[in-house]
């Protein structure tokens, strides 16, 4: 109906199922933990990422004198 959907059919599609991770998954270890992978906050990692869209790009901010 739109010509820029909210959400695309494939996003349709994947909402029908939960992602919660199953216990099964808990118990062999398919996680984040039993990856040893710590989950950050998008706000430590952000900007990292987005200053190439500065106006002036990563020399917008002087970082010696």
């Amino acid at each position: 109906l739109l010509p820029n959907p909210l959400l695309t059919k494939d996003q349709v599609l994947q909402l029908r199922e939960h992602n919660i991770v199953s216990e099964a998954a808990i118990r062999e270890n398919r996680t984040l933990a039993g990856l040893e992978i710590q989950p950050q906050s998008i706000g430590s990692i952000l900007p990292s990422y987005l200053w190439r869209y500065r106006p002036a790009g990563q020399f917008q901010r002087k970082t010696a004198e």
